[in-house]
């Protein structure tokens, strides 16, 4: 998760810099880009101690469901992309990376479950529009003890899309959300 935050940090700067690298040596440093270690730090704390330990216990009950139902040739990746991505795993992982993102940052209670109303829609269809492909083609062509690998490699890409997606909010931006609400509510 660390890996796919620094690629979602440092992508943009790379990519606008190449287009004003013509114009001088230095596009990199003139773009005031700073990087944010601890939205890093937070993106490590949450692959390792949430997201890696839940995935693994997910996919042992995946196959295990598999194994249990008597999932045979074809069925096997339809099944399991079924039960991850609609069933359970994908509204789990995604409401858990929104609130433990939402309360590494320091909100409250209240503001995590805004947070993850606001957004799981949202992300949730992203997550299908880019794992169901993902997970057929993993759980067809790749071997069980390889999957959670696939997936990782994978998670690079998807937790940068992340990261982008959803970066940290300055205070700023939620002291005025806050008062846009309470403005609201009055």
């Amino acid at each position: 998760w660390g890996v796919g935050d620094a690629v979602a940090q440092i992508a943009p700067v790379l990519s606008s810099s190449e287009i004003n690298a013509d114009a001088d040596d230095n596009a990199v440093a003139q773009t005031g880009f700073e990087y944010d270690f601890p939205r890093s730090a937070r993106a490590v704390a949450f692959g390792f101690a949430i997201h890696a330990p839940l995935a693994h216990l997910h996919y042992n009950f995946l196959e295990w469901m598999t194994v249990r139902a008597g999932f045979e040739g074809l069925s096997i990746p339809v099944f399991k992309t079924i039960m991850e991505q609609f069933v359970y795993w994908s509204w789990v992982s995604n409401s858990l990376y929104h609130g433990a993102m939402g309360a590494m940052q320091g909100m409250g209670l209240t503001q995590i479950y805004d947070r993850v109303a606001d957004v799981l829609w949202d992300t949730q269809v992203a997550q299908w529009a880019f794992w169901i492909p993902v997970q057929l083609l993993n759980f067809r062509f790749v071997p069980v003890r390889h999957q959670l690998n696939v997936v990782l490699l994978t998670s690079i890409a998807w937790t940068a899309l992340l990261s982008a997606w959803y970066p940290p909010e300055e205070e700023g931006e939620e002291q005025a959300k806050e008062e846009s609400k309470n403005a609201t509510y009055e």
